[in-house]
């Protein structure tokens, strides 16, 4: 690029920064500061600048109005905002009522050539005499309503993604968008491409993420700033629908009190994860459990007391069980797990194995619940006081898929036929297994 002597007018500088870097960007350029807005208005009418570098900052209290006149003032000069990072959101707000550029300071040489210098020579640009620019007129034509209506309806809760995968679609391959969480982003250097980014925030104003847009160079920036900023504002409030969405789901699947599952959510697990066992091959424990003699403790210590009991059993077997079982809350006390087996089908079952065989897990899982809730020392339970600790006791079935049944209704009514005939027959404070004479009980090594 061949550059032609300069006229530069910087407005706000009080420490000479950028008058410094001014000169060292473009040695031949003659360079008038100014302190305030008023003042480089008077020196635009005065005399011709070829560019206005302006301090964004003092912008903020009427940014709007100052943009305006600054711009007509300076005719066809160009006018370029400097600023820290924290500022760049104002600058970028501002390409809208006619700024050309903004740069971060500290200000590079070839940013402040490239936002301040006269256009480049015949010879580096096109038959028209304009710079060959990346056209990112394809995201500007993209139909956005589309999109995103498609992307909410299809696919409630990945929205933003099915979204950006759609403009990607349509802006072909030299335009690329991306979304990074707001963690996750790292900006790395693209010698052949421009890295525009523009973040998105939660409905509380907190970062969400970042969308990134990778263009080849060479490209207008200041427009592909202002089209994703664009892009960017209408995905966040796609982002904040599906965060909406996420919570109300949660809300309907989840037991008020416990926040575990609720009996809702476990039938249509509970289906779900036959059918998938069913296609598979391998094995589903179902425990239904409830505590002994709750009335009691709602009737002695009241119902306060009794929902922290119930809060504090569902939290004690999350603790006790694995990340992919499922903890549920399917009456007043009475609490439902589906074990399953997430590392993949094991061998074919052989139809004809003893009911009872099932996999050590859950037993295991089961005995080390029993024995951290009848602990003495086990202070999840101060509340009941200091003879309260460690009374509760809880009565449970267990039933397999397949052996004990091969519906979600069969292998309920089987747990629950050994919860109440099992455990509640045989003088509670124990757990069942279906077709076994014995309960489990606490076991020293696993627990």
């Amino acid at each position: 690029m061949r550059l032609t002597p300069e006229n530069i007018l910087v407005v706000g500088d009080r420490d000479r920064r950028m008058q410094t870097a001014v000169a060292g960007a473009l040695p031949s350029a003659a360079v008038t500061a100014v302190q305030t807005v008023f003042d480089a208005i008077a020196e635009l009418h005065a005399g011709m600048f070829s560019g206005v570098l302006v301090n964004a900052d003092p912008l903020e209290s009427r940014p709007e109005s100052a943009t305006r006149a600054l711009r007509e003032a300076a005719g066809d000069g160009r006018v370029v905002l400097w600023s820290d990072a924290a500022s760049e959101p104002l600058s970028r707000r501002l390409m809208e009522f006619g700024v050309d550029d903004y740069v971060i300071a500290p200000a590079r040489s070839a940013e402040l050539q490239r936002s301040l210098s006269a256009k480049p020579a015949a010879d580096e640009n096109d038959e028209t005499g304009e710079a060959k620019h990346t056209s990112i007129q394809p995201l500007l034509d993209l139909p956005l309503t589309e999109i995103l209506l498609d992307a909410m309806v299809d696919h409630p809760q990945r929205a933003v993604e099915r979204a950006i995968e759609a403009m990607n679609s349509r802006t072909g391959p030299g335009l690329t968008l991306t979304y990074h969480a707001a963690n996750d982003y790292v900006a790395v250097a693209a010698p052949d491409h421009v890295v525009v980014t523009h973040p998105l925030r939660t409905g509380e104003g907190q970062p969400a993420g970042v969308l990134v847009l990778e263009v080849p160079h060479p490209v207008d920036e200041p427009a592909a700033h202002a089209a994703l900023g664009k892009i960017a504002s209408v995905l966040a409030k796609v982002q904040q629908i599906d965060e909406r969405q996420t919570r109300l789901q949660k809300l309907a699947i989840t037991d008020d009190l416990t926040q575990v599952y609720n009996v809702r959510y476990f039938k249509h697990f509970l289906a779900r994860i036959l059918e998938k066992a069913k296609q598979l091959r391998f094995p589903v424990t179902l425990l239904l459990f409830d505590i002994d003699n709750f009335k009691k403790y709602n009737d002695q210590f009241g119902h306060g007391v009794g929902d922290q009991i119930l809060i504090q059993t569902a939290n004690l077997m999350k603790r006790c069980t694995r990340d992919h079982d499922l903890v549920a809350r399917i009456s007043g006390d009475e609490f439902a797990v589906v074990f399953w087996e997430k590392d993949g089908p094991r061998q074919p079952y052989d139809a004809g194995t003893h009911p009872s065989r099932m996999p050590a897990t859950p037993v295991q899982i089961a005995a080390r619940f029993r024995k951290l809730l009848g602990n003495k020392d086990f202070s999840e339970f101060s509340l009941l006081g200091p003879t309260g600790k460690g009374i509760l006791t809880v009565s449970g079935g267990m039933a397999v898929y397949p052996y004990d049944g091969r519906t979600p209704e069969e292998l309920i009514e089987a747990a629950d036929r050994a919860l109440m005939f099992g455990a509640k027959k045989h003088g509670k404070n124990s757990i069942f297994l279906v077709g076994d004479d014995s309960a489990v009980e606490p076991s020293d090594e696993h627990a």
